[in-house]
């Protein structure tokens, strides 16, 4: 139970008093931390909220942790030098390639929102494609984002249950989202050697935007 209390602690805004950094549980991310997020915004939209409040409302539940790794990611990509693109991330200035990178995201995925179910999986999406490919991974500095990946390579098999639930479902959906979630997530780890806490923040946003964006193409009445 303390090791959950921590992991909401550090992926969600609600507080959580009384938590300790861990990683132990990082194999619950889609199966507790995914469905805490998304409860309250799935909720607004339900009720009749517009898409783009239940999203905001998403991020707000993140704390803006995501969303700040994708605004750093954008702005690194544009600096072709590595180390240099490594000291972007650690600068609390936003650049134009952050900028339009949350945009972009934010605005892209708002538009392709239609429905609770859809929201949910994303998040359950996004939560399981983090875990499976830092089990992969390898970080290229100290800190948060390696303790992240170390838990993940000995846990990133509890992800394969809830994609394959997702894949059940939403076989194309999954398929493709899973596909561009590793070319975007490529794009960032080659060009800055390995990943850390930012990287993750990236993933976890662009994968779910990835899902919801292709689910609202390749629809499944039953479930999206």
């Amino acid at each position: 139970m303390r090791c959950l209390k921590s992991l909401l602690a550090f992926f969600t805004a609600f507080p959580i008093g009384g938590a300790e950094l861990s990683f132990k549980c990082v194999w619950a991310l889609p199966y507790v931390a995914a469905p805490i997020i998304a409860a309250i915004p799935t909720t607004l939209l339900y009720l009749g909220a517009s898409p783009a409040i239940a999203y905001i409302a998403l991020l707000a539940a993140t704390g803006l942790h995501y969303l700040d790794g994708l605004a750093d990611v954008g702005d690194a990509l544009l600096v072709r030098d590595r180390e240099a693109a490594r000291r972007v991330l650690e600068d609390p200035r936003r650049g134009t390639g952050g900028i339009f990178a949350v945009t972009a995201v934010v605005v892209t995925t708002a538009a392709h929102l239609h429905s609770p179910l859809q929201l949910l999986l994303g998040e359950v999406f996004s939560k399981s494609t983090a875990l499976l490919f830092a089990g992969f991974s390898k970080s290229f500095k100290p800190g948060l984002g390696e303790a992240f990946t170390e838990a993940a390579k000995r846990q990133w098999l509890a992800a394969l249950p809830a994609l394959a639930v997702l894949a059940y479902f939403a076989p194309v959906t999954t398929a493709v989202s899973l596909a561009t979630s590793a070319l975007l997530y490529q794009l960032a780890y080659r060009h800055l050697g390995g990943a850390n806490g930012d990287v993750y923040g990236y993933l976890l946003e662009v994968s779910r935007s990835a899902f919801i964006i292709w689910s609202a193409y390749v629809p499944v009445p039953t479930a999206v």
